[in-house]
């Protein structure tokens, strides 16, 4: 890969360089992935979803400001998809199962058998901890959850967090104090 910037590369996309668009993906897929995850909870919902942010950069190429921060532009696009992605999923009452879960501890007779190096009662702890984080993330708002997932999980800045939400810094730090608090609430009764 060279070393263009992002608004390079958006100048070469916009005059029809492929190779500039391949560079930004590849630049970007696995931020994008994992913003888009942090929210749906779901992997082929978010390989799925991912692609359709790229699709939708591409489409929509000639909207993007120049001197404006590409990565931010990219992320709203992956936070807004993914966020009315959930929407659909929790309008429709879907119930997941954890795909992760299956393919990390489950074999093919439906035994739990954990991975090479942790006792089975780890194993276990492990699991049920993930369920008690998943199920205390769905109880979050959706605006909750996209601050803490961009934060948290992501290590975006409140500056970044702002721009991408569209919103102040305050309401970023306000959300996720709140969004903190809630989980902890959702958990406490596991962690005693």
């Amino acid at each position: 890969m060279d070393s263009s910037t992002d608004e390079q590369l958006v100048l070469k996309i916009k005059d029809g360089d492929k190779a500039a668009f391949e560079q930004i993906y590849w630049r970007y897929k696995d931020r994008i992935i994992g913003i888009v995850y942090g929210i749906v909870r779901n992997r082929e919902d978010a390989y799925e979803l991912a692609q359709e942010v790229f699709v939708r950069i591409y489409q929509h190429i000639d909207k993007y400001q120049p001197g404006t921060n590409f990565s931010t532009w990219a992320f709203r696009i992956a936070n807004n998809l993914a966020i009315d992605k959930y929407r659909r999923k929790r309008t429709a009452a879907e119930t997941e199962f954890d795909n992760d879960f299956q393919a990390n501890y489950a074999s093919g007779d439906g035994m739990i058998t954990p991975p090479i190096g942790l006792n089975p009662e780890r194993a276990c702890e492990c699991a049920e901890l993930r369920e008690k984080i998943a199920a205390a993330l769905d109880t979050l708002s959706e605006k909750q959850r996209a601050a803490l997932t961009l934060c948290d999980i992501d290590g975006l800045s409140y500056k970044e967090i702002a721009d991408i939400l569209n919103i102040q810094i305050g309401t970023v730090m306000s959300r996720l104090h709140y969004a903190r608090i809630n989980l902890h609430a959702a958990l406490r009764s596991y962690l005693e």
